[in-house]
Formats: structure tokens, sequence, C-alpha cells
């Protein structure tokens, strides 16, 4: 566990999201929540860092105070490089017609190969999640006024500001912070009177072969303050909007005629492709957040209790009809015991 107590875990390896930014409320269980206490989680999909990579940032709002931060990329590398574990379903469907023998990693999943590749290629000192830590920790208890005031102050925050981060972007990730403190998209939580709030992302395939997930529970102690689930999958291009980078040098790997996608992003054309093809009933976000608002305030006990007694938990979730209900439920389970 790093410094922020965070953990990244591949269930069947991991990735994405990307672009303009909506508000999804999915308020927990319990008392009403309070302005003041609420937690709230929000994601963003950015580019802090050139044009191979992709970012998720995460972060846990109180008001508008930060009270946790994650950043992780995803970039592809040769397959089978030596250390490096793929995103989930990067042998099946979801791999398919990827160019140039090229692979899907999250660098957080993949910190020792990656840094390791980093200090041979470019010198770094030190590893990028030793880096990341000291960013996120410098976030904590600040506003997102307060961060674009120091980045307008100082064009090099590494070292000089941010004691323990090297990274010549820092910069661009404490940017990355700020945007998704303010255009992140929302998940509304359950109330927590203090600030001691865990941030814990796993990737996971809950939902076939040809998408993968990326499933985050904002903690308090044992509970889930809050939880998104977002998805990715390389769809045609026309009418979708593509991750971060899906222009430039990142978006070469990509299956001819196809783009990466955050299915969160795009919830309006992929949803209408779900009841075009799949003739689902509802928006994917609609069942989405009906399944983040029933875990919300629940522990890992009693998600797993539900998932055991419960061959469907479209019987349990109000307002989820996804049939892969269960699997979203696991990956939050997942996600809390990691």
């Amino acid at each position: 566990m790093n410094k922020l107590g965070r953990k990244i875990v591949t269930l069947a390896a991991a990735v994405l999201m990307g672009g303009s930014v909506a508000t999804f409320s999915t308020v927990g269980a319990a008392k009403a929540a309070t302005d003041d206490n609420q937690v709230v989680l929000k994601q963003l999909d950015t580019a802090p860092h050139g044009k191979q990579a992709f970012a998720v940032t995460t972060v846990a709002m109180k008001g508008d105070k930060i009270v946790a931060a994650y950043i992780d990329e995803f970039q592809f590398v040769k397959k089978g490089t030596k250390g490096m574990t793929p995103v989930p379903n990067s042998t099946k469907g979801f791999a398919k017609g990827v160019k140039n023998k090229q692979m899907l990693i999250s660098k957080a999943t993949n910190d020792e190969a990656y840094s390791g590749l980093m200090k041979k290629e470019a010198k770094s000192t030190q590893g990028r999640l030793q880096s990341l830590d000291a960013i996120e920790k410098y976030t904590v208890g600040k506003t997102a006024a307060q961060l674009n005031t120091a980045l307008a102050k100082n064009k090099k925050m590494q070292k000089k500001v941010i004691s323990g981060a090297t990274l010549a972007d820092t910069n661009g990730y404490v940017k990355s912070i700020a945007q998704t403190a303010t255009k992140g998209y929302a998940t509304k939580g359950i109330d927590v009177t203090d600030d001691n709030i865990t941030l814990k992302q796993v990737e996971a395939a809950p939902h076939g072969t040809d998408s993968f997930a990326v499933t985050t529970v904002a903690m308090s102690g044992d509970k889930v303050a809050a939880a998104s689930i977002d998805e990715f999958q390389f769809v045609a291009k026309k009418g979708f909007k593509g991750v971060p980078n899906s222009n430039s040098d990142f978006g070469k790997a990509y299956p001819k005629g196809k783009v990466l996608i955050s299915k969160q992003v795009n919830d309006k054309a992929y949803s209408a492709l779900m009841k075009k093809i799949g003739k689902a009933k509802q928006d994917r976000m609609t069942s989405v957040n009906a399944i983040t608002k029933y875990a919300s305030g629940k522990t890992a006990d009693q998600l797993k209790n539900d998932l055991n007694a419960h061959s469907k938990m479209t019987d349990v979730v109000s307002g989820a009809t996804l049939e892969d209900t269960n699997g979203y439920v696991q990956s939050i389970v997942d996600a809390i015991n990691k």
C-alpha cells in the first residue's frame, strides 16, 4: 500500500476513460448527506504526461476540499515485455486487432517493471509511484483553486514545492488533479464526519471479454463511502469520443477503424448501442449508479453475503437491470479487499 493507502490490482488487468464532463449522482444509503460531510468521488481522463499514454485521475472530495487523490496511466508496450501484465481481457476480445504487437498496461499495476524502464531509458532517479505518492499527498487538504494558484506561481513544482516528486511533468499531474476536482464525473456517497478517506482501485472484467473495468472505492474505515465503475472498449469511431491522446501517438496501436472509449464518458452513444444490439431496457449509467448507490455504506462482508445469497443481484439492487450486475458488485468487493 502506498502513502495514501490506495492499492491498484489487476483482476484480469486494467484501463481507461476520457473527455468531457458530466455529473452522475449516486447518493449513498443511510441518512441524508450534507454538503460538508458527503464524500463525492470524481474521475476524469486526462493526459498529464506526453502523447503515448492517458491517465485516469480520481479524487475524493468533501465540499470543495480534496481528501484523497490517485492517478494511474495506461500505455501500450510491446507484447510479452518482461515483468509486465496487460489489462484484463488482453488475450480475448478486448485486444483483437491491436496493432504492432502491442498490449495495453496500467503503469501502477506494473510499477516495478515500468519504473525499471524509466530508469534505464530516461535516467529516472526513483520509481514512478514514489513521485506520484508525493504529488497526491501534496494535493490532499487543498482545493482546486489553491492548486491552480500554486501552478501559476511555479512552473516546476517538482522538488521545490513538492518534496519527493522528481517527475518532469509534475505540474501536469497536479493540474490533472485540479481539473478532476472541478470537472470530473461525480458519484455521490454517504456522510463521513472525518477526512480519513482511502482510495482503492481495481482493474476487472465484470462484463464479457470485449472490455475491462476500472472500479474505484473511497473507503471510510471498512465501509464504502462512495464507488465508481467505468469500462473501456474499442468501438467504431463514428459518434464516440476516444480517451485522451487517441489522435496522437497513443492511438497508433488502435485496431483499424476503432477508438478506445470510456463507456461513462460516452454513455448516451453507448447506451443507444446497447438498446439496439442487446435490447437493453435503460442507459448503462442508470444501472451503474444504482449499483454504486447500493454499495455505499456497506462493508465487503455485507456485499459478499448478498452475492452468495442471490444468483441475480438485480433482485437486490433497485434500479439495476444489467445482466452482469453480480460481476459489477464483485468488482467492488475486490476493490475493497485489495
